[in-house]
């Protein structure tokens, strides 16, 4: 329990399970629930919080439960539909744990991940059925009317929480302003687990317009976080012995010497060792000779740079942020500061609209020859991105339609039109090792 120095709510915040075909454990951590903490705590909210999604070891697999699918759609699929992190009993043995509560937030990620939070309703409801419940986070951002209508939440906030903290004050009669100044969420107790990784932002949003992204509408405009007070998180989180830090910002390279290098040099001079990982991927343009050395020098040990496609036209369709001659200055760098080439890995999208299949393996094989792995990430449509809009003149989605649909394994099946035994073969080359 986190406590308040003030009489007043108790409030429980959940991160509910991952529904899906698959998931796996890139050091996931709900960042937004914590700031959430910081705020209600400074208006003399006390709370508990339940991670359905740890403790697991990372990266590696989540524990998962093999569910019925929640559309006849999924049977497209050749894998199981699975609820993934700890079993119902846990959630019920951590619910029973927290004692009383008057309130209940509930964070979201991806958006046909909404099935996690019906189950998460579900349990609470039945234990607590007069609760109101609160639903914040990227698929209530992204698709809140589908979130009103089907996950039972009494209120849906849109957008990042400095955009609802007066909805969420007046539901629940909280003061507007702090009762006491706020404090980081490390220092409120009760959230760092016994876990070795931790995930850290420092900054949110990304100054970056890609046609297929949405950060700026979950996020609000791009905003930066002081080194010192990045500093100072991973200070502590090292003295709980964390000991892995991944890196989620959009945009982690931007203003580096101003921002990372400070922070990497700041944790050097205090004689913290860690180990590093990119898993949203760098913008390769931004990774000089003098970036690539310290990078490799302070310990990062998954290094994964986004490219998406080596077609020029698409390049410059989707965001023009990096072009094929910049992946290779960026590769060469890394190497040549000393990054195991098996430490690097390149992101390209595959099945975005008019996307051919030679144009992924042409991918994969640019990137193979620069002797570095290719990662091929499955386009998924996100409401209000360019690319969005464009399948929607095309009659290929609508917001009336399932998030579910938006699934990148599920909507890449359906709408790409692609031979899936010759796709098959291209994750096969892209995973191999020669």
């Amino acid at each position: 329990m986190i406590h308040s120095r003030y009489p007043a709510l108790k409030c429980l915040l959940v991160n509910p399970w991952i529904a899906d075909f698959a998931a796996y454990n890139f050091w996931v951590r709900p960042l937004g629930l914590y700031r959430l903490a910081e705020w209600l705590n400074a208006r003399g909210v006390d709370l508990s919080i339940i991670d359905c999604l740890s403790p697991f070891r990372a990266p590696g697999k989540f524990r998962r439960q093999v569910v019925p699918p929640p559309m006849k759609s999924c049977l497209e699929m050749d894998r199981n539909f699975a609820r993934y992190g700890i079993t119902r009993q846990e959630f019920r043995e951590r619910l029973k744990r927290t004692g009383a509560f008057d309130c209940v937030f509930i964070t979201s990620v991806m958006s046909y991940w909404y099935p996690g939070i019906q189950w998460v309703v579900e349990e609470i409801k039945s234990t607590f059925p007069a609760v109101p419940i609160i639903l914040g986070g990227i698929y209530a951002t992204l698709w809140p009317e589908h979130a009103k209508s089907a996950c039972g939440a009494d209120l849906v906030c849109q957008g990042p929480l400095k955009t609802c903290a007066e909805k969420i004050a007046t539901f629940l009669g909280l003061p507007r302003q702090a009762l006491q100044p706020e404090r980081p969420w490390y220092l409120l107790g009760g959230i760092v687990d016994t876990v070795d990784y931790w995930a850290v932002r420092t900054a949110q949003g990304c100054p970056f317009s890609c046609s297929y992204c949405a950060s700026r509408i979950v996020s609000g405009p791009f905003a930066t976080r002081s080194p010192g007070e990045v500093i100072r998180e991973i200070v502590f989180l090292y003295s709980r012995g964390i000991r892995q830090i991944a890196f989620y910002d959009d945009a982690l390279l931007v203003d580096f010497e101003n921002r990372l290098a400070r922070i990497l040099k700041g944790l050097a001079q205090k004689g913290i060792s860690l180990t590093f990982h990119t898993p949203n991927g760098l913008h390769a343009r931004l990774v000089s000779k003098e970036t690539a050395q310290l990078l490799a020098r302070s310990g990062f040990k998954s290094i994964r740079l986004s490219l998406e496609t080596t077609n020029p036209e698409r390049q410059a369709a989707t965001g023009g942020k990096v072009s094929s001659k910049d992946l290779e200055k960026a590769v060469k760098n890394l190497l040549e500061a000393g990054m195991p080439a098996p430490d690097i890995g390149v992101y390209l999208l595959v099945g975005l609209p008019g996307q051919e299949l030679e144009e992924i393996e042409e991918g994969i094989n640019y990137v193979k020859s620069l002797g570095v792995r290719p990662y091929l990430a499955e386009f998924s449509p996100i409401p209000g991105t360019s690319e969005w809009k464009r399948l929607e003149r095309n009659g290929v989605v609508s917001m009336d339609m399932d998030p579910i649909l938006t699934n990148n394994s599920l909507f890449f099946r359906l709408f790409s039109g692609y031979d899936m035994n010759r796709f098959k073969r291209l994750k096969k080359l892209a995973a191999s090792l020669d």
